[in-house]
């Protein structure tokens, strides 16, 4: 039973490893992966790699899938080595920095926009995916000291996290709530701060601390309400990341 399921599943990388498929056979499914940071353009240009928060060109690509799940946030506030640019375009300006919640503002805005002109949500069902948590400060959760998820093996007690929600989940809100067509936010954030034991932690590929990825496996709630937003009857669904 085991091989034969698996002798029905193909995976492909495409356009030069910027997509990867997976297709189960026997159920007529594909699922995209769309390798992406963030959800504006990044181009390299002769000054360098430029983050261009007011063009979406990769849409042509998205808009006919069953299901689009969108998801960003993880890398904006990075900086040195882990930035992915050099130059943000802002606005018709060129700028070496901007503060990074407006950079992410205008991004979503961007995305709202393209959403709005270009997703034909009869068809299309689009899912955005909220902002994972970080448990990086033991303050955060009344446990002073303590500088990251190793070995919390236990929820935070209580429903109501003490920082309250991040500010780029009230970001996201607010750019969903006022897009035209249906979106639907994938809103588990609150849940996952409160799971302080739901990481990856040091179970990941790059031999890190990872206490701020979504661990599904560790948090069964977040995949059973995940699956509740998809379509039953969707043969594409596209994860951009």
């Amino acid at each position: 039973m085991g091989q034969h399921f698996l002798s029905g599943i193909i995976t492909q990388d495409l356009h030069n490893h910027t997509v990867s498929t997976v297709t189960f056979k026997h159920y007529k499914v594909s699922v995209m992966l769309f390798r992406s940071l963030y959800l504006v353009d990044v181009d390299k240009e002769t000054i360098g790699r430029v983050l261009k928060l007011n063009s979406v060109r990769n849409g042509n690509l998205w808009k006919e899938i069953d299901v689009l799940i969108f998801n960003t946030w993880h890398r904006w506030h990075r900086r040195g080595l882990k930035q992915q640019w050099d130059y943000v375009q802002f606005d018709g300006k060129i700028r070496k920095d901007i503060d990074r919640t407006v950079a992410f503002r205008t991004a979503l805005r961007t995305w709202a926009k393209w959403v709005d002109s270009d997703v034909d949500t009869n068809r299309t069902k689009v899912i955005f995916q909220g902002i994972s948590p970080s448990h990086y400060n033991g303050i955060d959760w009344n446990e002073p000291g303590v500088r990251n998820c190793s070995r919390q093996t236990t929820p935070f007690k209580g429903s109501i996290y003490p920082t309250g929600l991040p500010l780029a989940e009230y970001v996201v809100k607010e750019v969903i709530r006022n897009i035209k067509k249906p979106v639907h936010l994938l809103d588990i954030t609150m849940l996952s701060q409160l799971r302080k034991d739901a990481h990856p932690s040091t179970y990941n590929d790059f031999n890190g601390m990872d206490c701020t990825h979504w661990s599904l496996p560790a948090s069964p709630i977040h995949g059973i309400y995940f699956c509740m937003q998809l379509s039953s009857n969707s043969r594409e669904i596209w994860f951009r990341h």
